[in-house]
């Protein structure tokens, strides 16, 4: 159990629930925590919580209110739509930080801001170190695995490998060796849908694969599971789920995953 004497966490919170689940483990812990909402993204309800609202582009002044609520260590949860540089606003410390990783992907300017906090002594803090037991775990959870869906799951991590240094791909489609589509910036959700043209139903199952990029910084955006992943999979036709074992999150607990994965009649299972 964390003690009392643990520093105050701040959790960075973007869409979906996780952020919230992972506020309540921490204070179940004995720990304090303050959740800082980004506008217009961060959609839990956060009441029971000291939360402070925060705006995308405004990193400098991000970091002044972290450290004004004397938070040491931070976390990064939930998703976060890519805003138009309209709707970014950055002050003068992100316009510094955006030149820095210009060109260079989502990874690199991630990078960039976990390096401006630690520069001012707040450390990043991994998601799957302060909840592991929402960590996609090794093994077969949901139906049964074949030889074709095995080698698919083979190929389209191949393909993620290849494409690791160039920081794209958390997820690819593959049916019967060929690969139907990998994410891009539109998102595993976006991505599924595109592909309701592409599968066969008549040939072997399509297999769906989310794993961390190679070159990723772990603490950063790792990519995330959950029933609506599960649902939008079902819906265009896929039957095969496969995540990275200790590299994928489960938005909700792994018993819910795995009984609403039967209902759909998928099979899921951890590489």
């Amino acid at each position: 159990m964390v003690g009392v004497s643990a520093p105050r966490l701040a959790v960075i919170a973007g869409q979906g629930d996780l952020p919230l689940r992972l506020a309540r483990t921490i204070r179940s812990q004995g720990r304090e925590v303050t959740i800082f909402t980004i506008a217009g993204q961060a959609d839990a309800d956060f009441s029971e919580f000291n939360v402070i609202d925060i705006v995308l582009g405004t990193i400098g002044e991000t970091r002044e209110q972290i450290k004004a609520a004397a938070c040491a260590e931070v976390v990064m949860v939930g998703k976060v739509r890519r805003p138009s540089l309209a709707q970014l606003r950055p002050d003068a410390h992100a316009v510094k930080l955006l030149a820095r990783s210009v060109g260079k992907g989502d990874d690199a300017l991630l990078r960039v801001i976990a390096s401006f906090f630690e520069e001012d002594g707040i450390s990043i803090v991994p998601v799957d170190r302060l909840m592991p037991e929402h960590v996609m775990p090794e093994g077969i959870f949901a139906g049964k695995i074949d030889e074709t869906a095995k080698a698919d799951i083979d190929c389209g991590q191949a393909v993620l490998d290849r494409l690791g240094d160039s920081d794209i791909g958390q997820a690819i489609v593959v049916q019967n060796q060929r690969i139907l589509a990998i994410e891009a910036a539109e998102g595993t959700d976006e991505m599924l849908t595109r592909c309701r043209e592409l599968i066969d139903m008549t040939a072997p199952p399509a297999i769906l694969l989310k794993c961390a990029k190679l070159a990723q910084d772990r603490r950063l955006d790792l990519p995330v599971i959950g029933a609506d992943t599960l649902q939008r999979a079902a819906a265009a036709g896929v039957r095969v789920i496969a995540c990275e074992a200790g590299g994928v999150l489960l938005s909700e607990s792994s018993d819910i995953l795995w009984q609403e994965a039967d209902r759909l009649g998928l099979s899921v299972i951890g590489v």
